[in-house]
């Protein structure tokens, strides 16, 4: 019924579709310009940058399938840190979606629990994220799984800075 695959070439289109459709659900309701969630969609989801992404052996997607439909990703940054995190081994979750048709299936969560079954497996000793400060839902998600603020990161989207939480969990707690 659910089944969680590590990304390859294979599922360019598929991480291209999800992309652009649940940045789409999550985000354009803090985006009043759909203009510029189109072109943001466009830039981050297109075919040559989800092939450098799945070339590159620092990013690891995952997609998630709910009775064999795709209905969501996540896309984890190996090695990557930032200036409010000073512990070494450190990774991104640089997106995790789940289509909103899916939500309250808990496949978020399980999908979360695979991401941090991998990245423990690769030793890393945290794991960090942003997340828009008036996503709520998205802020109790991470609470819920030991993600504690430290810090703020502008998001720029057609020049317009959205501010966000940095948000860190403790791999070996």
């Amino acid at each position: 019924m659910i089944e969680i695959l590590k990304a390859n070439r294979t599922h360019v289109h598929t991480i291209i579709n999800l992309g652009k459709t649940t940045f789409i659900e999550s985000h354009s309701i803090y985006i009043k310009n759909k203009k510029d969630v189109e072109d943001y969609c466009n830039n981050a989801f297109n075919e040559e940058k989800i092939k450098q992404d799945l070339s590159d052996k620092n990013i690891l997607f995952l997609i998630i399938y709910y009775k064999k439909q795709a209905v969501g990703f996540a896309k984890i940054e190996l090695n990557k840190t930032t200036n409010s995190i000073q512990e070494k081994n450190v990774c991104k979750l640089d997106k995790i979606y789940i289509l909103n048709d899916f939500i309250g299936k808990k496949l978020g969560k399980k999908l979360h629990d695979t991401i941090i079954e991998n990245v423990k497996k690769l030793k890393f000793n945290c794991i960090w994220l942003v997340t828009y400060i008036y996503n709520y839902n998205a802020i109790s998600f991470y609470e819920a799984n030991q993600y504690k603020k430290i810090g703020f990161y502008d998001f720029v989207v057609a020049g317009k800075s959205y501010k966000n939480h940095i948000m860190c969990k403790n791999l070996n707690e």
